[in-house]
């Protein structure tokens, strides 16, 4: 199977973030009423890293850090706020693993998505859910963006984001 980056392709993904369905369905709930079907909203995915096995444990709003990052419809992030972001972390000895926003249609990243990572580390994962988080959302919906550095992305859309994005119903 091969994977789209740019107009090149590659033949797997270095990195699968998985998610338990319990939490997944709290994240989208909780995205689909921070948004209002109006505007964007998103959250820090924090969890465990284990050779490339990313696992979400813990679910952080953007608002919840940053009360006004929502208030212009779109995610505009306060960078001082990222100090209580780090002290979540440590205090649960966990990391950010991924990051996930909404957008009001497809799952595309925008101009301001790719140069603007919300972490801007090489191999961070960020996802884009379609249409606010609103109504049914399967994984194969969600736009998944691995960073490169450098403004550089990995997608992976449709089917291909199994391959990244594992939403387990039970362990």
């Amino acid at each position: 199977m091969r994977f789209f980056n740019h107009g090149t392709t590659s033949s797997a993904p270095r990195s699968r973030l998985t998610i338990d369905l319990p939490l997944w369905d709290e994240l989208l709930r909780k995205l689909r009423e921070r948004g209002g079907g109006v505007r964007e909203s998103g959250a820090f995915l924090l969890g465990t890293d284990n050779g490339g096995e990313r696992v979400v444990r813990r679910i952080v709003l953007y608002d919840d850090l940053d009360p006004n990052c929502l208030n212009e419809g779109y995610v505009h992030f306060d960078g001082h706020r990222y100090g209580r972001l780090w002290e979540l972390c440590a205090q649960a000895s966990l990391s950010v693993i991924a990051d996930v926003h909404t957008h009001p249609y497809g799952p595309g990243q925008s101009h301001s998505d790719k140069m603007h990572p919300m972490i801007s580390i090489p191999g961070h994962i960020a996802l884009i859910v379609p249409n606010y988080a609103q109504g049914l959302i399967r994984a194969s919906d969600v736009g998944v963006y691995m960073y490169h550095g450098r403004y550089r992305w990995t997608a992976y859309r449709g089917r291909v984001v199994a391959e990244v994005l594992n939403i387990l119903s039970e362990r």
